[in-house]
């Protein structure tokens, strides 16, 4: 990991290459699959690089959440005749645990609904923040509420709604 003389895309793979021949290995015993070796390359330098990127920006992400909140800048007042949902959900990094809450507010800040709810773990943060804007997105369409602003206050998970095509997973 530390040779420099090693490009550093192949230094990163190191893990999914283990990982590849492994369950290549797997395979080839036990369901007497004979897979190809260049996909196996090719497959870990992609999901290292895909790993790193995501990683890299999940730092980024709790480096932008790290500061603190301004107290005026919490809540803003959506415009008359248009609801804001501000959605959150809550990651613990032992066994993927999260859930989620939203609340539904008016232009006068008085809330009108809510919720809570426990997800199936995730492996991050920005992914139990997907999974709750998906619910949210389901319970309002549920409680057919269409004139409303979905808040959010993970930057990546915003990122990765507007701009898929940087998040693969």
């Amino acid at each position: 990991m530390s040779n420099v003389g090693v490009p550093l895309p192949l230094r990163m793979a190191i893990p999914w290459f283990l990982w590849g021949i492994w369950k290549h290995r797997n395979e080839t015993l036990y369901a007497g699959k004979q897979g190809d070796l260049v996909n196996l390359v090719t497959h870990a330098i992609e999901e290292a690089e895909v790993w790193n990127k995501l990683r890299n920006r999940q730092l980024q992400d709790n480096i932008t959440n790290s500061q603190p909140i301004r107290r005026e800048n919490r809540w803003i007042k959506p415009s008359l005749g248009v609801l804001k949902c501000n959605v959150h959900a809550a990651w613990v990094n032992e066994g993927g645990r999260c859930g989620g809450a939203w609340l539904v507010r008016d232009a006068q800040g008085d809330v009108l609904f809510h919720a809570r709810e426990m997800f199936l773990p995730t492996s991050n943060r920005i992914a139990a923040e997907l999974r709750g804007i998906l619910w949210v997105l389901q319970s309002l369409r549920d409680l057919h509420l269409d004139n409303i602003e979905v808040w959010s206050d993970c930057g990546a998970a915003i990122e990765a709604i507007i701009d898929s095509s940087n998040w693969p997973r």
